[in-house]
């Protein structure tokens, strides 16, 4: 039987406690039913916590919701509560009816007997290599999928873009799905998507950008560098002239506060797309 343990460093009580951790109304009410463990006992309601004391939730076990497929996975941070994965490029994440990412996790969970479903915390597009955050349980993914959308969690990525672009510039663009070029276009009734561009090194062939993410738009680093006026290279949807194996975006910084400690994590993977340069 598996338990996430927490510390408690506040006055509160047990139900603001849950609710801190990002555990739903509805997921509480479940624990409550079936009893929340504090100092080693059981309990059924809303007690008020002190300083110190320990709060274990029991986690149910799971079947595998997809088939196993042997893959190596490469693991760049692992803890009972998530996994943060290179994903290689030229795999989706959890595409029906083919052979995914979550299959090759579904693997590493059987092999390490974790009893869970995959749970992605984020998702990158298939030709996007990277950081990318799996949940072990379904605690996990609320928290984290939580701090990602209250910017909690910082996530940056290297595009290789066309032509030379010098730029320093907090970006703000809406856009909105085009069903005639399936790609996410400029739109002023579309989503608000608000990216920070920095230059790392630039010439007249191509430029590296460093891409900082505020909010957690689809495509939103390829469209906004496209609307810019420098694609991403290889990045045919959204307007690159070059034939590559891949585009080049990398998701190459991840920094997050762990679920139970609340330590910052830095994570950092770099990528080098000099090969892919060589013949521009």
């Amino acid at each position: 039987m598996k338990y996430i343990k927490f510390e408690n460093l506040n006055k509160i009580n047990l139900k603001k406690f849950l609710k801190e951790k990002s555990i739903s109304l509805r997921a509480s009410q479940d624990l409550f039913k079936k009893g929340i463990i504090v100092n080693d006992e059981v309990v059924f309601n809303n007690i008020q916590l002190d300083y110190g004391d320990i709060i274990k939730i029991k986690i149910d076990e799971e079947e595998l919701d997809y088939k196993p497929i042997t893959e190596k996975i490469d693991i760049i941070y692992e803890d009972d509560n998530i996994l943060v994965i290179n994903k290689p490029s030229g795999v989706t994440v959890n595409s029906k009816n083919q052979i995914s990412l979550s299959n090759y996790l579904a693997n590493y969970f059987q092999e390490n007997k974790i009893k869970a479903k995959i749970r992605l915390v984020n998702r990158l597009d298939m030709n996007t290599s990277g950081l990318m955050m799996v949940a072990k349980n379904k605690y996990a993914q609320a928290y984290y999928q939580k701090e990602i959308e209250e910017n909690h969690t910082e996530k940056k990525y290297i595009a290789c873009v066309e032509g030379e672009l010098k730029i320093d510039q907090l970006y703000k663009i809406q856009l909105a799905y085009d069903e005639i070029s399936k790609s996410y276009i400029e739109n002023k009734d579309g989503s608000l998507a608000i990216t920070y561009f920095n230059t790392v090194e630039s010439n007249c062939k191509y430029s590296i950008i460093e891409c900082t993410i505020k909010t957690g738009k689809t495509h939103q680093i390829r469209a906004s560098l496209k609307t810019l006026g420098h694609p991403i290279l290889g990045d045919k949807l959204y307007g690159s002239s070059y034939e590559l194996p891949r585009f080049l975006l990398h998701s190459y910084y991840l920094a997050f506060n762990e679920f139970v400690s609340q330590e910052r994590i830095i994570l950092r993977n770099i990528v080098d797309f000099k090969t892919f340069l060589t013949n521009l």
